[in-house]
């Protein structure tokens, strides 16, 4: 048999009814993707910028997406009328595409490839309630912002779990306090409580006694989702312990 060269020689070869799903298919994925390159990659067409960042595929009954496992976790709600597994939708041939919640899981997908900067809209019911409500009380352009950092952080720092605290949201990895965003005179300060050890130039907002560094934003566009995903390793993996620091009479303990 021979082997397929490229996508529009898979979709030569399927039944005739079948190629103008795929083909909208594609073009959807294209319109969400302009830049990435099309290649056929274990057999199945897929769209490739750094990395892949879908494929799919025919099957008898369904269409098979496949766009790695964070956007079905993070889309898992609108996911509901689709059967899922952890990499992988089907979508029914008997329907029509979700055009529009595809071109989200693939610019969702872009953002994890580290080329474009945050989606500037996260669906009300994927952010907890507190923290919808917090951003939803935010100008329209902190609230661009909001959004953006709630979804690069709940990409990125998935061990983490948040919580409006002191009145804004902050995220915690057992129970001790590793970043969070707030509205400040200056801007949507986004800080991060161990950054100075991070060594990053754009945390050039530094606490006094403590170890926190801070970037502050006025418009979403100055969002650098590449730095901010960098940090976020880091703040995984570098933690002064804060949970303990009023038993500790303010001194702080390096925890990693």
């Amino acid at each position: 048999m021979k082997k397929i060269q490229s996508i529009d020689e898979y979709h030569a070869a399927v039944p005739t009814g079948e190629q103008q799903l795929l083909q909208q298919l594609r073009e959807c994925i294209r319109k969400a993707a302009p830049n990435a390159t099309e290649v056929i990659s274990y057999g199945m067409p897929a769209f490739k910028q750094n990395k892949v960042l879908v494929y799919y595929a025919l099957n008898k009954n369904h269409i098979g997406f496949y766009p790695h496992s964070s956007p079905i976790a993070f889309f898992k709600k609108e996911l509901l009328p689709y059967k899922t597994s952890k990499g992988a939708i089907q979508f029914p041939l008997s329907k029509p595409l979700p055009l529009a919640l595809i071109r989200k899981i693939v610019k969702f997908r872009l953002e994890e490839d580290g080329l474009q900067p945050a989606r500037k809209k996260t669906v009300k019911s994927e952010l907890p309630e507190e923290i919808a409500h917090y951003n939803e009380q935010l100008q329209p352009e902190y609230r661009k912002i909001a959004d953006n950092l709630f979804a690069l952080i709940e990409t990125n720092l998935k061990s983490a779990k948040s919580k409006v605290w002191h009145g804004h949201p902050v995220w915690f990895i057992d129970d001790n306090p590793i970043v969070g965003y707030s509205v400040q005179k200056r801007g949507m300060r986004l800080m991060f409580w161990s950054g100075v050890d991070f060594e990053e130039e754009e945390l050039n907002v530094r606490g006094g006694k403590f170890k926190d560094a801070s970037i502050f934003y006025a418009h979403s566009k100055e969002i650098n989702a590449t730095m901010l995903k960098r940090c976020l390793k880091k703040a995984a993996i570098i933690q002064w312990d804060y949970k303990n620091i009023v038993k500790r009479k303010g001194k702080l303990l390096r925890l990693k």
